[in-house]
């Protein structure tokens, strides 16, 4: 007889043990040692010799002792030992630098000019931030990227790694997930104060997280750059989004702009036009991205 399946239930559970708990496992060389062994071969589980072995801990007892402290929240056993989620996020977080690296980059010249004033665009690194703004007039972008990545490149390929970290940022953070802790994330539409109808550019995408409080801001002309069908246009015209912030490929067109669709509550239309050919999209309240059109443009 099979068992019965359990009762049909509309809710998600989850069960949750507290930080302090779990973050304590890990207080210990030998627990950190296990875990950046079992990382060096996430596709290959390793059975207890080979791992002991990798770990390279003497005292069989001992090493048993701190595997088994492990186990469920950030190491599993079915058969051989793997990481968890949970455990892949803390390699990954201890490679990324996040816990232990602490950098910073001198200003790196960019190839185009401010849109707003004409001032130097520069792109530098400090407080775990990126930074890519106008020297004259401070406006620009401002994210998050992981330290432990910066070494990874050379000095002149960085703001590379930034535009390219950057969208992936929008991306994830578009599709509904939290930068941080995965949650849930709403976003919504923003006017800043000095915003008039004739210069509406002053507007901001807000993006909260339900589960950590944490945000993302960009720009709206950034979120909708990001949009796959307004992609495929600056692709088809050309323009690199991968080799640079979007300001870049902003710089070449021959038109950008936006305008006010709506106040209450707030709509707008970005508006990107080259080589004979427009594509516009509608930021919704919600911070969603609707009504991408492309077109002929008259001449």
């Amino acid at each position: 007889m099979f068992d019965e399946p359990p009762a049909e239930d509309d809710s998600v559970t989850v069960e949750r043990r507290s930080p302090e708990d779990v973050f304590g496992l890990l207080g210990n060389g030998v627990r950190i040692e296990i875990l950046r062994v079992l990382g060096e071969t996430p596709e290959k589980p390793l059975s207890f010799s080979e791992l002991r072995e990798r770990a390279d801990i003497d005292d069989s007892g001992n090493f048993n002792y701190h595997l088994e402290k492990l186990l469920g929240s950030f190491v599993r056993k079915d058969g051989d030992y793997e990481l968890t989620h949970a455990g892949e996020q803390i390699v990954g977080a201890m490679l990324a630098g996040t816990y232990t690296a602490d950098a910073t980059v001198d200003a790196i010249p960019l190839d185009w000019d401010c849109l707003l004033c004409g001032g130097a665009m520069v792109a530098e690194y400090f407080r775990e931030r990126a930074r890519i703004h106008c020297r004259a007039c401070e406006k620009g972008a401002v994210f998050p990227f992981p330290p432990g990545s910066l070494d990874q490149f050379d000095r002149d390929e960085l703001p590379v790694a930034f535009a390219r970290w950057l969208r992936h940022l929008v991306q994830q953070t578009t599709a509904g997930f939290c930068h941080v802790c995965a949650g849930r994330v709403d976003g919504r539409l923003e006017r800043h104060p000095g915003g008039t109808e004739s210069d509406p550019k002053p507007t901001q995408i807000t993006f909260e997280c339900r589960q950590c409080g944490g945000g993302m801001r960009f720009s709206g002309s950034t979120l909708v750059t990001h949009h796959p069908e307004v992609e495929g246009f600056f692709l088809d015209h050309g323009l690199d989004l991968l080799s640079g912030h979007p300001s870049r490929a902003w710089s070449r067109l021959d038109r950008f702009d936006s305008q006010i669709v709506a106040n209450d509550p707030p709509r707008v239309e970005i508006i990107f036009a080259h080589e004979g050919e427009t594509i516009t999209a509608e930021i919704a309240p919600d911070a969603t991205v609707r009504n991408v059109q492309r077109h002929t443009t008259d001449r």
